[in-house]
């Protein structure tokens, strides 16, 4: 009887051998560790980086743009500025009480008579 049970045992050894070594020839199936869902989101806000990257670029070369027109702009109303104030002191420098007195009667022959000024006040 020992023998018929060690032949028993041993035909059931063979037997799971056999079963371990036909489960671990057979090819797993592995199943993918990012879903396909994963990797259309992935690509989803990648794109979306990409598109948010692309749109701040485009609007710091506007603000550029806008910034070096409104530079120039102010360049030229500073220019023209120094120009109105140019013509400003030339009016002060030909207008005075003095000048005219002298081109009235050197060039026109005209005398100043005090009895006939009128002082205006405004």
């Amino acid at each position: 009887m020992s023998n018929l049970a060690y032949q028993t045992q041993r035909q059931y050894q063979q037997e799971s051998k056999q079963k371990y070594v036909q489960q671990q020839a057979q090819p797993r199936i592995r199943t993918p560790r990012i879903t396909k869902g994963e990797k259309f989101l992935w690509v989803f806000a990648s794109l979306m980086l990409i598109a948010g990257a692309i749109f701040m670029v485009s609007n710091y070369a506007s603000i550029y743009k806008v910034n070096s027109s409104i530079e120039s702009v102010q360049s030229s109303i500073n220019y023209e500025n120094k120009v109105v104030d140019d013509y400003k002191q030339q009016v002060t420098e030909l207008s005075a009480p003095d000048r005219i007195l002298k081109i009235a009667k050197e060039k026109l022959g005209m005398t100043l008579n005090d009895k006939n000024v009128k002082v205006l006040e405004n």
